[in-house]
């Protein structure tokens, strides 16, 4: 595997459980694999290298689709520091409420991808959760004073969650109703934070780190290529 010092591409892990949304995970991937594939061969740092990740080899999403993950979470838990995004889908409350008052290892993932130290050389890292995805940033506790959004049905539920797990001697979170929100860096400068609201969101946002780790003109082509009109505004 690749030093950080050598690496020029951005390493992305997608987060899955039993009964995640299909479209939370499977929309970001669709935009992210279409920049890579579209990539000039001499900016190779503008590609986007994607790994699924679940605690089993089998994942039925939406109890409707079987996905085979690439790693186990044991596997990318240990070696955490290798990845430069990590992408953290939704699911229903049935699904996701238990991963948050178990303290699941997804969530533990999220705490140790959140607590990561600025690489070398200096590049973005960041954390991006698709709507109810979010919880499981809320349940890591790593939200205080952050600025977030979720589905919208389920902003009052994310604040509850923020409020509960998160530091009391910080700010709370600011809960908002947007597609999706930038909340900036984490603490520590050196993981950013993109929330995105329900589901659809997921593509905006997704535009949105395109156009921030690629370029304008790579976001652009892709949205032309999917016959997607996104929303640069995080409305």
């Amino acid at each position: 595997m690749a030093s950080t010092q050598s690496k020029r591409y951005y390493k992305v892990g997608v987060l899955l459980f039993q009964g995640v949304d299909i479209l939370d995970f499977t929309g970001p991937m669709e935009v992210l694999s279409h920049a890579s594939h579209n990539c000039n061969p001499d900016q190779p740092d503008r590609m986007f290298i994607i790994e699924t990740i679940a605690q089993t080899s089998i994942i039925r999403a939406a109890s409707v689709m079987t996905v085979k993950a690439d790693r186990l979470l044991d596997e990318a838990l240990d070696e955490i520091s290798e990845y430069d995004m990590l992408l953290v889908p939704g699911g229903p409350p049935s699904v996701i409420q238990p991963l948050v008052e178990g303290n699941a290892p997804e969530v533990d993932i999220i705490r140790k991808f959140a607590a990561l130290p600025l690489s070398e050389p200096p590049r973005p890292r960041v954390l991006f959760s698709i709507c109810t995805g979010a919880f499981l940033l809320g349940a890591a506790g790593i939200l205080s004073g952050m600025t977030v959004t979720t589905h919208h049905r389920a902003v009052d539920v994310l604040r509850e969650i923020c409020a509960r797990f998160g530091d009391k001697h910080e700010s709370p979170a600011n809960v908002v109703h947007r597609r999706y929100t930038d909340g900036g860096y984490l603490k520590g400068d050196a993981v950013q934070l993109v929330t995105a609201g329900g589901i659809s969101s997921g593509l905006d946002a997704t535009f949105h780190v395109v156009r921030q780790l690629s370029s304008p003109e790579m976001a652009a082509f892709v949205s032309r290529v999917m016959e997607y009109d996104w929303s640069e505004l995080e409305n």
